[in-house]
């Protein structure tokens, strides 16, 4: 069984993992596919950006009333004007002249460049000569149109790789005057802000299964582990139960064997205390199938609390007189009863077999020489019962294990003390019943008290 449990315990931590795992992959990847999409859109918008900045310039040139023609002769002749400017890009030659006598600029190209390539390149080297390029501007633009983002500049060079697990930036180069391979890379960083709205509903189904996987999987776990307590607690059980009942059937088989010879039964006197001897023995197995079955009815529901009015001291007096001493210990009693203690609502069958458990309790787990002392009196809340002993006494760490079903400390496992671990925790069941709370006080060799409080 044991390996079964492990086995279970490795099966579902591994498949939990592999979900998670597997649901962490694919988030990922949407987040991944968001990103693109945004940068996508942001690149768009920098491009639109780009070119009202590049038409601005291009309307403040046509303001000028300047004009260009384009020569596709590979060679020009220095006779139409003084130059003013001289290149070379992509293997082009090209000459930047200005007649000042036409107000024109002649532009010579290799006669091999496409002729929209050409226009457009030229269209920007003409504009980029009359009005230049300022990074203000365009700053100004992004910044009315990206007011989130974040954005530096630099001078041209090879575009960079952003290598980061999740990058939250990119790189955009404008190229402002591409024939005199003059532009700027602009590094837009954006926040993951949109991308989370973006991905709301996805995360919230993610975060959902990933919650009810582990929910599951707790709640598996917790109940595979509640019942090998349950099994071990049976099993305590019934060890303790053949150990328990081991003794008095032990003692009544003697007792019928010593009843059994004629010689032995002559004598009154021994005849007299076998038979006290056989109904001591026969008052625990009582005793013990009692508990078993006041333990069964308060679990399932079945004992219904018979509440009536309650004189507790009273009652007190009485179990004392009742309670069996064991012979080989010196019990004795003080009682203490505040005046203004007065009558409760209660079930006196159950509060009498409260009393009686913490009173044995008392008795068992003390010395041969035990003192109880038993108060009652009056609080805000109600009645407060308090029963102290002289005894062993109870470890810190288990005040609250001692409610628990068939616990035992294992402090007494070898004083050989009888019991099956059921007394306090049918106290504990009894009391919450009648709406009331126990508590627990105790330290090694100096005893234990119990207190219980039940409302008036």
């Amino acid at each position: 069984m044991k390996k079964r449990i492990r086995l279970i315990y490795i099966l579902s931590l591994f498949a939990a993992l592999s979900a998670i795992g597997v649901q962490g992959y694919w988030l990922y990847n949407q987040l991944q596919y968001e990103m693109h999409r945004y940068k996508e859109e942001l690149v768009g918008k920098v491009k639109e950006v780009e070119e009202e900045e590049f038409n601005l310039r291009k309307q403040e040139t046509l303001d000028t009333k300047a004009t260009y023609v384009l020569n596709r002769n590979a060679e020009h002749s220095a006779s139409s004007g003084s130059e003013m400017y001289s290149n070379t890009f992509a293997g082009l030659k090209f000459n930047l002249k200005d007649t000042t006598q036409t107000e024109q600029i002649n532009l010579n190209f290799n006669p091999s460049m496409p002729e929209d390539s050409l226009l457009a390149a030229a269209d920007r080297l003409v504009v980029n000569h009359f009005i230049p390029f300022s990074r203000e501007r365009l700053d100004s633009l992004l910044k009315v149109r990206l007011p989130e983002c974040v954005i530096n500049y630099t001078s041209f060079s090879p575009k960079q790789q952003d290598g980061a697990f999740l990058p939250s930036s990119f790189i955009v180069e404008y190229m402002y005057s591409p024939l005199e391979a003059k532009g700027i890379l602009m590094t837009v960083s954006f926040p993951f802000h949109p991308l989370l709205v973006r991905m709301a509903a996805q995360l919230g189904v993610s975060l959902f299964l990933v919650l009810l996987l582990i929910s599951c999987l707790w709640f598996q776990i917790s109940t595979i582990l509640k019942q090998k307590k349950i099994g071990k607690m049976r099993e305590d059980f019934v060890h303790t139960m053949i150990h328990e009942l081991r003794r008095p059937i032990q003692a009544l088989k003697m007792c019928v064997s010593f009843l059994n010879d004629p010689v032995m039964r002559a004598d009154e006197s021994t005849c007299r205390e076998v038979a006290l001897d056989a109904m001591f023995e026969l008052d625990n197995l009582s005793a013990y199938l009692g508990k078993l079955k006041d333990m069964v009815c308060v679990d399932g529901g079945g004992t219904q609390l018979v509440l009536s009015s309650l004189d507790l001291p009273k009652l007190v007096e009485k179990v004392l007189r009742l309670i069996q001493i064991p012979p080989e210990k010196q019990v004795s009693f003080s009682t203490a009863y505040t005046p203004e203690v007065s009558l409760i609502t209660a079930d006196p069958v159950h509060i009498a077999n409260v009393l009686c458990n913490l009173i044995e309790n008392a008795i068992k787990y003390s010395g041969s020489d035990v003192h109880i002392r038993i108060v009652i009196m009056r609080v805000e809340k109600g009645i407060e019962l308090s029963v102290e002993d002289n005894g062993f006494g109870i470890s810190p760490a288990e005040h609250r294990k001692v409610f628990e079903k068939f616990y035992r400390s294992p402090g007494f496992s070898g004083k050989d003390i009888p019991g099956l671990g059921l007394g306090l925790s049918y106290v504990r069941q009894i009391v919450e019943a009648h709406h009331g709370k126990v508590s627990l006080q105790s330290k090694i060799g100096y005893g234990t008290k119990v207190i219980v409080t039940l409302p008036r």
